[in-house]
């Protein structure tokens, strides 16, 4: 017998005995109604009529009188204009629609029937999904996304994502993990990929806004590790060989290339754009999370499991090391032959669940530094430390800032919108700056702000909705410079 079972029939048993105990008690004798009626006190006189003349007062139904409009009363209407607008997006725009729509589709059976439309094998363990991506100001991309679980042995994973962008466009990426305990897997990758509508636009907190194009092909095979530790704490490591080369004279969208930009005096040539570079990198990244975790995955069937309140701490550290495989360019006799350096930084986020039922706020913190190992040595510009994109102040597109070292606050706010989907609102503020923040000023800060939504299923595959705007340095006047729209899928492996 289970303790839960022993602790409903523990209660059930309470109750029985409670009413039968009752029923078994002698009756009480009834009072004489006489003796009562002589104790009790005469009844109070009652209010003489209203006459024909007069008007009866207005009862108090909210219980509110007289009381006075306080400071507070009118202050709470300050925050409540303010965000009016995002509220009306999140709850007309996004959620009541979204809701209706997911409503609708889990009355006709429709996600199940999507899921038996891309998936099969004898345990429903393998499935090939179309994919596609828009991220305005990028090429857009069509794929597919296949996975197999259990390939040739158990709590082994393969996973496979091919992507198109065009006849000059393609990405590749292929992973194989096996789970060597509970929670701890051991992996192999590798990825190919060339596309020319990469931007940059100098380097620096101050960097153009005019941008320009380039060509990138990269190759990269290694090994790494992830482990789930205590709550939704974690540690990654891996080991890699990249090779990365660049044609700045090619571009897309017929705006200028990179070599344009050069040619007209714009920027010195970036960093390791003229020859590439091959580098052997190893690095880390570690996670001290005090918040539970919010899906029990693997919980047995007609579990009771709730998702606990998103209240929590987070303090994570990485580091990387790359040393170059090949000879780097030598502006002066004095350069070391090989690129060598070392990336590290850190996040501190503090969040508060608002009503328990993982409606988050939360404040994140996060510092970036990137430095050559020896005197006189380069980082390539697309190793260096970079904001946008997937990385904080996300209303900007992936390149768009890059330099030696970054620092970024960003506030947000993130709900559950249905079981796999979150919405979210975020602020950010931050900047690429030189060396060890070499530079930094108040005055130098960009802001992002934007709405979306996305999933919270497993990393290999994640969807995502993203309205965002990215503006110029609060020097510069802080008006919109950038604005991003993202919708699709990306791979996480």
């Amino acid at each position: 017998m289970g303790p839960r079972l022993a602790a409903c029939l523990f209660a059930g048993a309470c109750a029985c005995l409670t009413v039968e105990a009752a029923a078994q008690a002698p009756a009480p004798k009834k009072p004489d109604a006489k003796a009562e009626a002589a104790k009790k006190p005469p009844p109070e006189p009652t209010d003489a009529p209203i006459g024909s003349d007069e008007k009866r007062p207005v009862p108090d139904y909210d219980a509110r009188g007289d009381d006075p409009t306080t400071v507070g009363d009118v202050l709470i209407w300050v925050p409540r204009i303010l965000f009016s607008p995002l509220y009306f997006v999140s709850e007309f725009v996004v959620r009541r629609p979204l809701g209706w729509a997911i409503s609708t589709a889990e009355e006709k059976d429709i996600p199940q029937r999507v899921v038996d439309l891309f998936t099969f094998g004898p345990e429903g363990n393998i499935g090939i999904v179309p994919t596609g991506l828009i991220d305005f100001g990028l090429r857009p991309s069509v794929g597919i996304y296949f996975f197999y679980n259990d390939f040739l042995a158990k709590e082994n994973k393969l996973r496979a994502r091919v992507a198109f962008g065009g006849t000059d466009w393609l990405y590749l990426n292929l992973a194989d993990r096996v789970e060597v305990m509970k929670h701890h897997e051991l992996g192999v990758r590798g990825e190919f990929g060339y596309r020319p509508d990469y931007i940059f636009h100098g380097l620096g907190p101050e960097s153009s806004k005019d941008r320009a194009r380039y060509k990138s092909t990269r190759r990269e095979a290694g090994f790494n590790y992830h482990g789930d530790l205590w709550r939704s704490s974690s540690f990654d490591s891996f080991v890699a060989v990249r090779r990365v080369t660049f044609d700045p004279t090619v571009g897309a969208f017929d705006e200028p290339t990179v070599a344009d930009q050069i040619a007209a005096g714009k920027y010195p040539p970036p960093p390791g754009i003229a020859d590439g570079y091959t580098i052997l990198t190893e690095g880390f990244s570690a996670a001290l999370d005090t918040r539970k975790l919010r899906n029990l995955e693997n919980a047995p069937e007609g579990s009771d499991f709730v998702s606990p309140p998103g209240t929590g701490v987070k303090l994570a550290i990485r580091g990387e090391h790359a040393g170059g495989l090949t000879d780097a360019p030598q502006p002066t006799l004095d350069a070391p032959r090989h690129y060598q350096w070392v990336r590290y930084g850190a996040t501190l986020g503090g969040y508060v669940d608002l009503t328990g039922e993982q409606r988050v706020l939360g404040l994140t913190l996060v510092g970036d530094f990137a430095d050559p190992l020896r005197d006189g040595g380069e980082i390539p510009f697309t190793e260096q430390i970079t904001l946008g994109g997937a990385r904080p102040l996300r209303g900007f597109l992936e390149g768009r800032l890059i330099d030696r070292s970054a620092a970024a606050a960003v506030l947000e706010y993130q709900w559950p919108i249905w079981v796999y989907l979150d919405g979210s609102m975020h602020y950010a503020l931050g900047n690429v700056f030189g060396e060890h923040l070499d530079g930094f000023e108040l005055g130098l800060l960009r802001q992002s702000f934007g709405i979306g939504f996305r999933g919270t299923g497993h990393r290999d595959h994640s969807f995502e909705v993203l309205l965002a705007f990215g503006t110029k340095t609060f020097d510069g006047g802080g008006e919109i410079e950038s604005v991003r729209f993202v919708l699709g899928a990306t791979s996480g492996f």
